[in-house]
């Protein structure tokens, strides 16, 4: 090999270690500037609505709520499970899922799972209705708030909304 040969494989040689050692201009980070827009919905119009008025009743339909949580993603979107806290603010009442009811009195709480599957368009249902003791005053509004919404693609929490609801303080039946 002649030397012109020689130094021209060299160079070649150095010129490949030498990208080899220092990379080859690719970049490990990048960054962009992105304008956001956020704006928040009424409780009534956001994709997890609550929405409609609580009743109170004596169960037997009366007092169950169609449109309590209401889901209002878009279609193909389903909500599998629901937790909310539903709160007494004044008075006493019984609240649950369709089965027994828990009875609260002023300031108490109670935690209820709602089971789906809710598909777009429909909705959980609550139950109120009047305290079992008598000679006690029924709640006249109830505070609710959404601890979690899960299902495939969705997580919903922190809506809040304090219902009014006349719940006379009669003696009712479970």
């Amino acid at each position: 090999m002649s030397r012109r040969r020689r130094r021209i494989v060299a160079v070649l040689a150095l010129c490949v270690a030498a990208s080899m050692a220092l990379g080859v201009g690719g970049y490990s980070a990048a960054s962009a500037d992105r304008s956001v827009s956020v704006t928040v919905a009424e409780p009534s119009e956001a994709y997890l609505a609550l929405d409609g008025s609580l009743q109170c009743g004596m169960g037997r339909g009366v007092g169950n709520n169609k449109g309590f949580v209401h889901n209002r993603f878009p279609e193909n979107t389903t909500v599998e499970r629901i937790d909310v806290t539903v709160t007494a603010v004044d008075g006493y009442v019984r609240v649950g899922t369709g089965g027994q009811a828990e009875q609260l009195g002023p300031g108490e709480s109670a935690d209820l799972t709602f089971w789906g599957p809710y598909d777009s368009g429909d909705s959980a249902g609550i139950q109120v209705k009047p305290p079992t003791a008598n000679n006690v005053s029924g709640a006249d509004s109830l505070h609710v708030e959404i601890d979690s919404a899960t299902g495939p693609n969705v997580g919903v929490s922190g809506a809040t909304r304090t219902y009014e609801v006349d719940c006379p303080g009669t003696y009712g039946r479970n």
